[in-house]
């Protein structure tokens, strides 16, 4: 299997960048993150359907230009392959991942675990405002296993992430009832001498039910500058082997990407839209 990511803040778009980078997707791609407000939505958006190519383009040995990327009802990204290769992009925070299989599906998703940043509200307010999200048992890791409100508050996110990355293994964007799932942590902790470390025995219940062991949740720390860190979370077939992320510049991405040429006309407008977007 595949499992990627990029540091997206730390990218700088130059215009030559940029350009080329929108040259590689196709041009209702580019003209939906042209739609967006701020600099940074635009970049991570674009981020994530370069990678999208980049990780086809590895998978099957072929340019990035050639596949044809559809999108489900739901929005999901998909191309029709033989066998079956299913892949999910994730995107908050810092950074933009992305993880494919040939065994089954998978969900992908990614939020901030640990942050310099004061909260700008308790663990308690936040909790209880998305308390119908949550089961007793998982109210009680949040808040009841640490009086250190940066443990709390990365317990916090560590299960909606859990959450987020089994609804999108199943397809959905909203409509699913959170508090269905209870997910039950074996290993509360990370060991942060060991980037590469994962975590892969937590369980799953639904509707009080113990699910099938054929389905495992992988967890991974990354390790931001200043100290901070980003969790990401799959979803996947028990099939699939058990590996690190690889991290990848906007170099790296960018050489593993060929352009389709749709947008050469408008390469410069679209530059110069960005250049004009808000910064947050």
């Amino acid at each position: 299997m595949y499992r990627y990511y990029i540091n997206c803040n730390n990218w700088k778009p130059t215009r030559e960048e940029w350009i080329y980078a929108t040259r590689c997707i196709i041009k209702t791609e580019v003209e939906r993150i042209d739609k967006f407000v701020f600099q940074r939505d635009a970049k991570f958006a674009l981020a994530g359907q370069l990678l999208i190519r980049y990780l086809l383009s590895k998978v099957f040995e072929r340019k990035s230009s050639s596949f044809e990327i559809q999108r489900s009802e739901r929005g999901r990204p998909f191309i029709e392959s033989i066998p079956k290769f299913d892949f999910n992009l994730s995107h908050h925070n810092q950074l933009v991942c992305i993880a494919g299989t040939f065994d089954g599906q998978i969900g992908c998703d990614t939020m901030e675990y640990r942050l310099n940043n004061e909260p700008k509200e308790s663990i308690e307010s936040l909790t209880n405002l998305l308390r119908g999200e949550f089961t007793k048992n998982e109210y009680d890791f949040i808040l009841n296993k640490s009086k250190d409100e940066k443990i709390r508050f990365c317990h916090f996110y560590r299960i909606w992430c859990l959450k987020e990355s089994y609804v999108k293994w199943l397809g959905y964007g909203i409509g699913f009832k959170l508090s269905r799932l209870n997910f039950c942590i074996e290993t509360e902790n990370f060991d942060e001498n060991n980037s590469q470390q994962i975590l892969f025995d937590t369980k799953l219940e639904i509707d009080n039910k113990l699910i099938d062991e054929k389905l495992r949740f992988d967890e991974q720390i990354i390790y931001l500058p200043d100290n901070e860190q980003q969790i990401i979370t799959l979803c996947l077939s028990n099939r699939n082997t058990c590996q690190p992320f690889i991290e990848l510049t906007i170099d790296d991405i960018l050489k593993g990407c060929t352009p389709l040429d749709e947008n050469i006309h408008d390469e410069e407008k679209w530059w110069n839209n960005f250049q004009g977007k808000k910064l947050k």
